[in-house]
């Protein structure tokens, strides 16, 4: 199976699942960038290339890390807030993923 990449426009709304399109879970050690698997330190240079290069770096934090599920979590919120003002970038808060139905 060749690797798969959502492009942009219409297609980004509804991509297929990961799965389907061959894609596995890294083992320990490795990250996912751009649908291949990646040793992490690459990942890390990939993704601090990225965040240098926005012209809005942004992150959005999801209910994992804002409601503190565990010690585990609560490393990661620290991390995230340390690299949010070292860039400087823009934390967003995104509590719920559910979609806004109309009523």
């Amino acid at each position: 199976m060749s690797r798969y990449k959502v492009l942009p426009g219409p297609e980004a709304f509804l991509p297929p699942s990961a799965a389907s399109m061959g894609n596995v879970l890294p083992d320990p050690g490795e990250a996912h960038i751009e649908g291949k698997v990646v040793p992490v330190d690459e990942a890390y240079e990939v993704a601090a290339r990225k965040i240098l290069g926005a012209k809005v770096p942004t992150i959005f934090p999801g209910p994992l890390v804002l409601w503190k599920i565990n010690p585990h979590v609560a490393e990661k919120a620290t991390a995230l807030r340390e690299l949010a003002n070292e860039v400087p970038m823009r934390l967003i808060p995104m509590a719920d993923y559910r979609p806004k139905y109309p009523k």
